[in-house]
């Protein structure tokens, strides 16, 4: 299996990881071929960045969003962490996902986990105060995502309104990142 092979997961990447560290899997090391992620096929260009992550806390410390359309499983930045140190991967970016609708405290916690090396994209909406929004600049947020795909927007109109209500809000210099389906 290849990494761009769509069969490539977190947690298949996480195993990866843990058994070319030569850590012990257990029962799971059969799942494990030998070679699935092999790190020293290919340079890594210095400042390496993984573009597009999410932390999923401990739900009781971050609760999930009552409207999200699925529940994912536990990643923590420890694990992101282990996982970029085996592929090299000096930088990271990390998006606030649908699952916590426009609470962005398990981005915060993974960013401040991982420290300067990190970025976040946070989801912000209406009630989202300036304050919040002046203390996740300085925390390192540097964009916006809106999400129409899985963040509950069915209506075109609404998700139009939605994204300028962002960008008219976004700070100097932030990105904004839209994820749709097109039918």
């Amino acid at each position: 299996m290849l990494l761009s092979e769509p069969k490539f997961t977190r947690r298949l990447a996480r195993l990866s990881t843990w058994t070319l560290s030569g850590e012990a899997m257990g029962s799971n090391s059969s799942m494990v071929a030998s070679g699935v992620l092999n790190v020293n096929s290919f340079d890594v260009p210095a400042g390496a960045c993984d573009s597009h992550t999410h932390i999923f806390g401990d739900p009781e410390k971050f609760p999930f969003f009552a409207g999200r359309v699925y529940t994912p499983e536990p990643a923590s930045p420890e694990e992101m962490a282990a996982l970029h140190k085996s592929l090299h991967l000096e930088r990271v970016v990390i998006v606030t996902p649908s699952v916590y609708g426009p609470d962005n405290s398990a981005t915060l916690f993974g960013m401040k986990a991982r420290g300067a090396t990190a970025r976040g994209v946070a989801v912000i909406d209406d009630k989202t105060p300036e304050s919040e929004l002046e203390a996740m600049k300085a925390a390192g947020v540097r964009g916006i995502r809106i999400n129409r795909a899985t963040g509950g927007i069915n209506d075109p109109a609404v998700a139009r309104r939605r994204l300028q209500s962002a960008i008219d809000r976004a700070r100097e210099g932030w990105s904004s990142a839209t994820r749709m389906r097109i039918v």
